[in-house]
């Protein structure tokens, strides 16, 4: 064996033997980056469930709110139409009569220097 083939068979073996670490590091870089993707994926999905479940939420909030607010309209439209007959005059005369109240005959309006005043006979 001659000087340069020694050195030539310990080029190549030192070759091999550096394709061999860059392909263990290559391996241990696309097991990390899988790793990685997988992780960012859990996480993505984690997230979509969170967001899903929160906009469920505010929908199923926002329906009770708009059912709540339709039965206060409901309520108020009731209401304003008993204020308009307790205004009536039908209901009002009738208080009246209930309460033995009479009506003023004669209204005499008496005037005095500086104010005026009201006398119901």
């Amino acid at each position: 064996m001659t000087v340069t083939s020694l050195v030539h068979s310990n080029i190549i073996r030192s070759h091999h033997s550096t394709r061999r670490i860059e392909n263990r590091q290559s391996k241990k870089t696309k097991k990390f980056l899988i790793y990685v993707l997988i992780f960012a994926i859990f996480v993505c999905g984690l997230s979509y469930l969170f967001v899903a479940n929160s906009i469920v939420a505010k929908g199923y909030e926002i329906k009770k709110l708009i059912k709540q607010t339709n039965e206060l309209n409901s309520l108020n439209k009731n209401l304003q139409v008993e204020v308009s007959n307790l205004k009536s005059i039908n209901f009002l005369g009738a208080k009246t009569n209930d309460l033995e109240m009479i009506k003023a005959q004669k209204i005499d309006y008496v005037s005095l220097p500086g104010s005026s005043a009201l006398l119901v006979q």
